[in-house]
């Protein structure tokens, strides 16, 4: 019971960054994509890993294509089957690149397209967030950490300070986390863009799901993003231009639960495609948390003390899968380490 109680946990905090399941099809095969999120591929590695979470109704099995706003076309480096007709892609994608639409040719049946998810962002006052996803997700046993990635513009014309002590994060039931490193805190000037700096979370709940991300939550001037209802299917004339295919790809409604909203959205929230940062990235240092460092230490110290558990699992394929997630958290825990320079 104890190794099936961990598993479980696993299982549940191991979401999609993406949470609003996206499907394509006909009315004899369906694909629904429910997710997807990035990791690291390695230090110097200009390229990283994009997993996908697909599942596949009316035919037995099914090739697919992975396209990009450039028009580039990646295939998987690999297949990872979960359940019959469930599986995991993995595409070497390079680093921040942007996607819209994930092709499939099923055995049986005609080709069709699953639109990718619009970018959210949100603008109150001058300040405009937009969220690209979560950069990596680690989890044991005990808590979970990850990264989110976003941008943020000042588009007033008096500096605006901003920092990571500016986010939270909330999960289903409301809970407020605080990030613990992440971008150097500045000044912002008028008219400029901070693109693609991250955010580092870390002693989130297992039983947690990351649900909204906050910029000055509770006070006039709060941003709010919501994981789930933010991010439906790109349009169309995004993906294709004026042409439309046949197969339109939609939003799963079918598989996503309606719950009630945790705030009121207070500003106007915009759902569009990526536009280009205007200046390039300032120097994306990290924010000095000893707190970062205690709870990855501590985090690794738990996973090391895994022994009984996963001792009881190893002999099974399952408990192998469940060894091989630990070593695969303990090392990007590692790595979350270094990234935020915690030595």
């Amino acid at each position: 019971m104890r190794s099936l109680a961990l598993l479980l946990v696993l299982a549940i905090a191991l979401g999609p960054a993406y949470a609003y399941p996206l499907q394509g099809g006909d009315e004899n095969v369906k694909c629904t994509l429910f997710g997807a999120h990035r990791m690291p591929l390695g230090e110097n590695s200009t390229d990283e890993i994009l997993k996908l979470d697909v599942g596949l109704v009316g035919a037995a099995n099914a090739s697919y294509e992975l396209v990009d706003s450039k028009d580039t076309v990646f295939v998987p480096t690999e297949y990872r089957n979960m359940q019959i007709g469930r599986q995991e892609l993995l595409f070497q994608v390079p680093i921040d690149d942007l996607f819209k639409l994930l092709k499939v040719a099923p055995s049986e049946g005609n080709p069709f397209d699953v639109k990718w998810w619009m970018t959210p962002k949100g603008i109150k006052g001058d300040v405009t967030l937009r969220y690209y996803g979560i950069e990596d997700w680690m989890i044991d046993s005990d808590l979970q950490a990850l990264t989110l990635e976003m941008s943020i513009t000042n588009e007033g014309t008096a500096g605006l300070p901003i920092g990571p002590e500016n986010f939270s994060l909330l999960d289903q039931w409301g809970w407020e986390y605080y990030p613990v490193g992440g971008f150097q805190s500045a000044i912002l000037e008028p008219k400029m863009t901070l693109p693609r700096v991250k955010l580092g979370f870390t002693g989130l709940s297992p039983l947690s799901k990351p649900t909204i991300l906050a910029y000055d939550y509770l006070t006039g001037n709060q941003i709010i993003i919501d994981l789930e209802k933010d991010a439906g299917p790109l349009s169309d004339s995004l993906v294709y231009g004026t042409a439309s295919p046949q197969s339109q790809a939609a939003p799963a409604k079918d598989v996503v639960s309606n719950s009630s909203a945790l705030v009121q959205n207070s500003q106007t929230m915009v759902n569009t495609v990526e536009e280009k940062p205007s200046v390039e990235q300032s120097q994306n240092t990290s924010s000095n948390s000893g707190s970062l460092k205690e709870q990855i230490e501590a985090s690794k110290e738990r996973l090391k003390g895994g022994g009984t558990t996963t001792g009881e699992l190893s002999d099974s394929s399952v408990g192998k899968d469940l060894n091989s997630s630990i070593e695969e958290s303990r090392n990007r825990l590692e790595a979350v380490r270094k990234s935020f320079k915690m030595t």
